[in-house]
Parts: C-alpha cells; sequence; structure tokens
C-alpha cells in the first residue's frame, strides 16, 4: 500500500530533484533630491546626476562593485543587481508671454531590484545590504558631482554682473545657494518597497486525496496478490493446522515449544504414550525431517519422560536401511521442524517410513 501510495506521489506531484536553493529579492525606490528645486524655480528634470541612473547600473555590475559587496562573506551565492525602465510624462506650462513649453519628466522615479541566490538562507540578506550601501554611495557622489557642476554655471553667470540685471543677480544668487544646500543634503537615500523570499528546489504540490486512495487500493490489491501467491507456493510447515491437514488429526501428537508451553514435552510424551501398544514396545524410534542435531535434547528428554529406550536415527537425507530395517517392537514417530522442514520431504519421509514395513505412530511438530 505504501509503494502504490508512492508511485501515485511521484506521479502526481512535480518533485524536483535538482539541489534546493533559497533566492531572496529586494526592490528599493530611491529618492527623488531634485525635486526641491523647483522651489526655486529650478526645472529637476533639467538637473542630472553624474553618472547618470543607467550608467550607475553599469557600474554596479562591475566586478569591483561586485566583490565589494561580497567582501567577508563566506559561502556560494550568486548576486545580481536590475534597474526598472524609466517613465516619462509631457507636461505643459506658460509664462507671461502666453507661449507654451512643453517638457518631458519622469513620472515615476527610479527602482533597483538585488536578486541573490545561495542553497541555504545564510548570507544573502548581507550581501544585498552591503549591495544597497555601495549604491547609496554612488547615488550622493552622482548627485553632488551633477548639482555641483550646475552651481559652477551659476556662479560664471554671477561674474558676469555687467550683462545681468540686479532681479536677475537676485535670482541667480537664490538658486545658488539652493544648489549648495542641496549638495549638503545629497544622500542617496533609497526606500525598500517590496521583499520576496522563495526557497526551490524539493518542492512539492499538494497530490489529491483520491490519487492516494487509488494508489493505496492498488497496492493493497497486489500486496493481497502477492501474499496469496506466497501461501500457495508454500512448501514449509509453518504451524500446527498446516501439520494436522498433512497427517490427519489422528496422527496428530502434538507441538513441542517451551517458549509458550514450558509443559509441552510432558504433553507430547503423554500423547505418544496413549498411542503406542504398551505391550509390544521396546523402543522408540524418532524420525527427524530435516535436522537430527536439533532434536537430540528433545528425545533425550521424552525417553525420561516415556521410560522406554529412544533411538534418533539420521535425518531424511541421510537415513539408511539399517536406521529403517522392520521392527514391530519399536515404532517410528517422525518430528517436523516448524518452518524449517518442507511439506515434501515430510510425505517422502512418511512415505518411506510406512513402506519399510514399521509402524508409524504419528508427527510431532517442534518449535525450535
Amino acid at each position: 500500500m505504501l509503494i502504490g501510495a508512492g508511485l501515485m506521489f511521484f506521479q502526481e506531484s512535480d518533485l524536483q530533484t535538482s539541489p534546493r536553493y533559497y533566492t531572496l529579492t529586494k526592490t528599493y525606490e530611491a529618492l527623488n533630491e531634485m525635486a526641491p528645486l523647483a522651489l526655486v524655480d529650478l526645472n529637476p528634470a533639467l538637473f542630472e546626476p553624474i553618472p547618470s541612473e543607467t550608467s550607475q547600473l553599469a557600474v554596479l555590475r562591475s566586478q569591483k562593485y561586485v566583490e565589494k559587496a561580497l567582501a567577508g562573506i563566506d559561502g556560494d551565492l550568486d548576486i545580481r543587481v536590475d534597474k526598472s525602465e524609466t517613465r516619462f510624462a509631457l507636461t505643459t506650462e506658460g509664462d507671461i508671454s502666453e507661449a507654451r513649453r512643453f517638457s518631458f519628466s519622469p513620472a515615476t522615479n527610479a527602482s533597483f531590484t538585488f536578486t541573490c541566490t545561495e542553497q541555504d538562507e545564510i548570507n544573502c540578506a548581507l550581501a544585498i545590504e552591503n549591495y544597497l550601501q555601495l549604491l547609496i554611495s554612488l547615488r550622493a557622489e552622482s548627485i553632488e558631482t551633477g548639482l555641483t557642476r550646475s552651481r559652477e554655471l551659476v556662479d560664471q553667470m554671477l561674474a558676469q554682473s555687467a550683462k545681468i540685471t540686479e532681479s536677475q543677480k537676485d535670482r541667480l544668487t537664490l538658486q545658488k545657494v539652493a544648489l549648495e544646500e542641496s549638495v549638503k543634503l545629497a544622500s542617496g537615500e533609497m526606500q525598500l518597497i517590496a521583499e520576496d523570499k522563495y526557497f526551490g528546489g524539493e518542492q512539492i504540490t499538494t497530490v489529491g486525496r483520491n490519487t492516494y486512495l487509488f494508489g493505496l487500493l492498488v497496492g493493497l490489491i497486489i500486496g493481497c496478490l502477492i501474499l496469496l501467491q506466497l501461501v500457495i507456493t508454500d512448501n514449509l510447515v509453518r504451524n500446527q493446522k498446516k501439520l494436522v491437514s498433512l497427517v490427519s488429526f489422528q496422527k496428530f501428537l502434538g507441538n513441542v515449544d517451551k517458549k509458550r508451553n514450558p509443559n509441552s514435552v510432558q504433553h507430547l510424551a503423554t500423547a505418544i504414550r496413549g498411542a503406542i501398544d504398551m505391550s509390544n514396545t521396546t523402543s522408540l524410534r524418532f524420525f527427524p525431517v530435516d535436522s537430527k542435531l536439533d532434536n537430540e535434547a528433545l528425545v533425550s528428554e521424552l525417553s525420561g519422560v516415556i521410560g522406554y529406550q529412544a533411538l534418533l536415527v539420521s535425518s531424511l537425507a541421510n537415513i539408511t536401511a539399517t536406521d529403517l530395517s522392520p521392527n514391530s517392537s519399536s515404532p517410528i514417530i517422525i518430528l517436523v521442524n516448524q518452518h524449517r522442514s518442507k511439506i515434501s520431504d515430510l510425505e517422502s519421509a512418511w512415505t518411506l517410513a510406512e513402506k519399510s514395513g514399521n509402524t508409524v505412530v504419528g508427527a510431532a511438530l517442534v518449535s525450535n
């Protein structure tokens, strides 16, 4: 039944034979640190970090940065970083001359996804954290570089004071201060927005109950057929019932089993004494079907209890004509060893003992 259920399990499940693995995925969204520049009339979309976000991804994927992320981590793991596609929105605005200006600005902030795979959940969290800190430092430096170049341009414009009006000068001065403060506030901050864990390999889907029941039923039927085959083809004397069916109840003398019944030898001696002709018997011959050595102690004990001389002859395989010479005063008792004596050997021993001209008292079952 277990084999049948197991076959149904392997048939219906998606048991994977590949080694087990663990995958950790974390997605971080970048803070738009250029947005506050709109407070001083600067269009944030016109300011770009150096290197750009696309170039930052290439830098992060370089072997140098991967080695930095894995520094101090023992074990085999694979880690990579990906960046989301940038989506833009079209915006329009008017000025005092009623002219319409169009501009494209990012509709969403950039996000970076870190994916780490290893055999067990040990180092991936630390590796991703190291990688994240490298990205934060890189973004902070790129924002500072981009804003610093813009501030330098403002400085040059303010140096040309003769070519700009006072109002323009005041405006540029305010924007310069805003750029300087933005450089100081640049942090490269990243916000965790998604985290996912996956354990792969040796994953098993649920197998339906009906499938299991079908497997158990098939296994039960096959098991019963095997058991029936073993019972039909079994050629050993397994129990008392089997011996009785072979020699008849009248010829069955008893069962010696000292483990279950310490007094079983006395019972067998009583049965033998009642089955023989006391007046014409001078000795008893015990004929073992398959083993002589295993029955020597039993025969000696029976001789003392019954009060007759007992002779243990050779087993069926080694019996001689002298052992079975006709003797009416020395009847034969056949000894059958449980779970060892073959039915065919018992039939041969019985036939041989009867055909030799001797009296066969009966058979006894011996449990060793």
